[in-house]
């Protein structure tokens, strides 16, 4: 289902976004940013000296990439790895592929772009500057926004 999801995308359409779970909340990301969703890999190198949040490197076919596990940097949960972590492969603004562990992955949504409240409407567990905005769905369930750029910035990486 999400592989054909993703074939359906239209480049021209900047309201796709691709729905997943970490803890209890919904999350998204926007489609264009996504390149690939793999299964949480079994091989990862680590990186002595880094913060708990950065998983490693893996080899995706012959591109070095680094993971993130951002469950670890936004809640204080327990992460668990199971047969449903997910990593999703993102590419920044500035051309970096990122991995970002999530606990499960959904689906493709559409959501209207009018339709999405500013930080300052809402509140949330995770710091605004890592988000975009929220979004009301049909069930009038909340969805989170992501900024998958201010997570994955150079700087973020450092702490």
């Amino acid at each position: 289902m999400i592989k054909a999801a993703m074939k359906e995308y239209n480049s021209n359409n900047s309201n796709e976004y691709m729905t997943f779970i970490i803890g209890s909340m919904r999350y998204a990301i926007e489609l264009p940013s996504i390149r690939e969703i793999l299964t949480y890999p079994n091989l990862i190198t680590v990186l002595p000296g880094t913060s708990k949040w950065i998983k490693g490197l893996i080899n995706l076919r012959g591109q070095v990439v680094p993971i993130l596990d951002i469950r670890i940097k936004f809640t204080n949960n327990e992460v668990v790895y199971n047969e449903e972590t997910i990593v999703i492969a993102v590419l920044t603004d500035d051309d970096r592929l990122i991995g970002l562990v999530v606990d499960k992955i959904e689906d493709v949504k559409k959501i209207d772009n009018t339709l999405l409240y500013p930080l300052a409407d809402m509140g949330s567990a995770i710091p605004p500057q890592y988000l975009k905005g929220f979004a009301r769905l049909e069930d009038n369930e909340m969805l989170v926004i992501m900024n998958i750029d201010a997570i994955t910035h150079k700087d973020e990486l450092k702490d």
